[in-house]
C-alpha cells in the first residue's frame, strides 16, 4: 500500500489553507461591502447556504496566486522621488443607502504620496479665499494574470470600477488617518506598518487622486494603463519571408500596442456605483438575485463557482434562460 506524503491535490498545506477560507481576513475584520464584494454574484452566498458545495482547490489556486504576491509587496519601501508610500491598508467610509447608513470598505495596493501643496480654496469651494493643504497621490492595483497578451489593449472593465472605487475611499479615509498617526518625520506608520515615509507629511486637509494605474503581470511582463494618457508596449514580433520561411528581424523589432487611458469616474458616480452595489447585495439576503446575463461575468464567476449546478437547475425553474451557465465547461 502506497503511503500518501501530502495531500492528493499536491498542494502544500499553507496555500490549501487560503484557498479553503480566502475571505478569511475579511471576515476576520468583518468587512461585509467592499469592491470585490460588491461586484461579486449575490446568488451564490444563498445558494451556498441551502445546497451542500465542494471547493476545488486546483480551479482556486489561480487567484491564490494573487494572494500571494501582493502578500509579497506589502512591506516594499517607497520609491526614491516621493513622500512615501501607503500599502495593503484596510480603509473604510460611510455609505447613505435606502437602508441605511453602510460602511464600505477597500484595501489598495499601492498609493503613493506624490506631494503636498498649501492652495487657495476657490469660487464654489467651501471657504472661498483660506487656503487648503492638499496631498496629491496615485493608486495602482495590481493584476496577476496566466498570460499578459497583445491582445490586452484595453484594461478589464471591472478593474477599472474596483480603482476608482478604491480612489473614492482614499480621498475620504486618508486625510483623517494620516492626522491621526502624526507623520512628521521619515519612518514606516500605521499598526502594522502600512505606511513607509521617506519623508514627514504636513497635517493635511484633503486628498486628492491625481492618476490611476493598473499593472498587468504574468511570469514574462508587466503591462500598465495610466488616467493620464496612453501608454505603448510592445506587440508581436515583426518578421519577413525568406525563402519561404518567416525568420524574425534582426535585432529584433516589434508592432507597437496602443494601450487606452483608464477612465477616471467623478465621486458621484462612484458614490452611486457604490451605493446600487450595497443595496444589491443587501436585496439578495431578502430574496434570490438573478443569475448573471452578462458573458464577461458569466466567464469569469460561473466557470468555478462550487453551486453552478444548483444555480442551473433553480434558474430553469425560476424561469431563466440558464444557457449562458450551461456553455461554460
Amino acid at each position: 500500500m502506497r503511503e500518501e506524503l501530502g495531500p492528493p491535490c499536491g498542494i502544500p498545506q499553507t496555500i490549501l489553507q487560503i484557498i479553503t477560507r480566502p475571505n478569511r481576513e475579511r471576515e476576520e475584520a468583518g468587512v461585509v461591502f467592499s469592491p470585490s464584494s460588491i461586484q461579486a454574484c449575490h446568488r451564490q452566498p444563498t445558494l451556498t447556504k441551502d445546497h451542500d458545495y465542494w471547493t476545488d482547490v486546483k480551479a482556486g489556486y489561480k487567484p491564490t496566486r494573487g494572494t500571494i504576491f501582493h502578500a509579497g509587496l506589502a512591506n516594499e519601501p517607497p520609491p526614491g522621488g516621493v513622500l512615501g508610500v501607503v500599502r495593503e491598508l484596510r480603509m473604510q467610509a460611510p455609505v447613505d443607502t435606502i437602508y441605511g447608513e453602510r460602511q464600505f470598505w477597500g484595501m489598495p495596493d499601492e498609493v503613493t504620496l506624490l506631494r503636498v501643496a498649501t492652495e487657495l480654496r476657490l469660487a464654489g469651494e467651501a471657504g472661498k479665499g483660506t487656503t487648503i493643504t492638499r496631498l496629491y497621490v496615485k493608486i495602482t492595483d495590481f493584476k496577476t494574470r496566466t498570460e499578459v497578451g497583445h491582445d490586452l489593449v484595453r484594461a478589464d472593465e471591472r478593474h477599472i470600477q474596483q480603482i476608482n472605487m478604491y480612489a473614492w475611499l482614499v480621498a475620504r479615509f486618508l486625510p483623517g488617518w494620516i492626522k491621526s498617526r502624526g507623520a512628521c518625520c521619515a519612518g514606516i506608520y500605521g499598526d502594522n506598518g502600512e505606511m513607509e515615509l521617506n519623508q514627514g507629511v504636513l497635517d493635511v486637509d484633503e486628498v486628492i487622486v491625481d492618476e490611476l494605474s493598473i499593472v498587468y503581470l504574468d511570469m514574462s511582463r508587466p503591462r500598465t494603463f495610466t488616467s493620464k494618457g496612453f501608454l505603448y508596449d510592445e506587440g508581436k514580433l515583426k518578421g519577413d519571408m525568406v525563402d519561404g520561411k518567416w525568420r524574425r528581424r534582426k535585432p529584433e523589432e516589434h508592432e507597437e500596442l496602443e494601450l487606452e487611458p483608464l477612465k477616471q469616474y467623478s465621486s458621484e458616480d462612484v458614490e452611486g456605483m457604490i451605493r446600487e452595489g450595497i443595496e444589491g447585495k443587501i436585496e439578495a439576503e431578502m430574496m434570490l438575485a438573478p443569475p448573471l446575463t452578462k458573458l464577461e461575468d458569466v466567464r469569469l464567476m460561473c466557470r468555478s463557482c462550487p453551486v453552478r449546478p444548483d444555480c442551473i437547475l433553480t434558474g430553469k425553474k425560476e424561469g431563466y434562460d440558464m444557457t449562458l451557465q450551461e456553455a461554460i465547461g
